[in-house]
């Protein structure tokens, strides 16, 4: 690649936390993944980051009758990544790819919602404060959330499902894109406007304490509904709270976080699950739909505004 572009910088990087960091710092053109990678459950921050960046990707298979990750994972069929090169494959095609992914038309940036976008809108008469859980298809799902919300928007709690080491790194794709301020959750922390509060990565369950002034509350103690930190847990935690709360499930397998949204719901809370549709994995949001924890399903385009009008209620 040096050769048939002088000038152009190549990054090597061994594993998806040196990955990331160098993808955050240098904001590439473009990435070859080895396909393996592609399966680690980690790398759904890698293609937050390169949605986020407009970073185009194509996946490097082993061989040529390999079978590509995207065949069993839902992350990875849904758009990014489908063309797939082997190993064994000569340079001059690797150049072919990445003439022809970089000189594909790239995203509106002028258009591109970013720090300070939603600054403008009316924040003034939020009333409750906003929780919500995901999981698998979460990143993305939480940066379509996030751009659609004001600087002055209601105190977020979010709890994620991630690996242990993504954590900070998943605050601050959010924070790039978010017009309000998010930070990595820590205990005893005020809950305040313009403030986006994610648990993710950690070993302690984030919840709220149970007197006012709300703030945060992190426990250590087992796994909750299989998770730490767990969605169950933060939306029980505030079902004192529950006419000051409007809370959702997005995208996730398995079904934590259902328990507690109908707690949450019969509480007095204004409760919304993702649909399938829009969902990568149809799990997490499917059991809060089906016990009834959710009183409406709403599409992943539509979620923002959902939350944030519930909020002025």
């Amino acid at each position: 690649m040096e050769a048939s572009y002088p000038g152009m910088k190549v990054l090597l990087a061994n594993n998806l936390m040196m990955a990331y960091n160098q993808a955050e710092a240098a904001e590439p053109t473009f990435a070859f993944v080895e396909d393996g990678f592609t399966k680690l459950p980690e790398f759904e921050m890698m293609l937050a980051l390169f949605s986020a960046l407009d970073t185009r990707w194509v996946a490097v298979m082993d061989s040529a009758g390999a079978t590509p990750a995207r065949q069993s994972s839902p992350l990875l069929n849904v758009g990014a990544g489908i063309f797939e090169l082997t190993k064994a494959d000569s340079p001059r095609q690797y150049s072919q790819y990445f003439d022809m992914m970089v000189k594909a038309p790239r995203r509106d940036q002028a258009g591109a919602l970013g720090k300070g976008a939603g600054s403008a809108r009316a924040s003034t008469s939020f009333k409750k404060i906003i929780l919500i859980g995901s999981s698998t298809g979460g990143v993305e799902a939480l940066r379509s959330v996030l751009v659609g919300f004001p600087a002055q928007c209601p105190p977020t709690l979010i709890v994620q499902h991630t690996g242990k080491n993504f954590g900070q790194g998943l605050v601050s794709l959010l924070d790039r894109v978010c017009a309000a301020k998010v930070v990595q959750a820590e205990d005893n922390m005020n809950l305040e406007v313009g403030h986006v509060y994610v648990a993710a990565g950690q070993r302690r369950h984030m919840g709220m304490t149970q007197r006012k002034p709300m703030k945060t509350r992190l426990k250590e103690g087992p796994p909750i509904s299989g998770h730490m930190p767990s969605v169950d847990a933060l939306f029980t935690s505030a079902v004192p709270y529950g006419k000051d709360v409007v809370a959702a499930i997005l995208t996730g397998m398995g079904q934590d976080g259902a328990q507690g949204l109908l707690e949450l719901r019969n509480a007095g809370a204004t409760t919304f699950a993702q649909d399938e549709k829009s969902s990568v994995v149809y799990g997490m949001p499917r059991v809060a739909w089906e016990n009834g924890g959710a009183q409406k399903q709403v599409s992943l385009a539509r979620m923002a505004g959902a939350l944030l009008q519930a909020a002025k209620a």
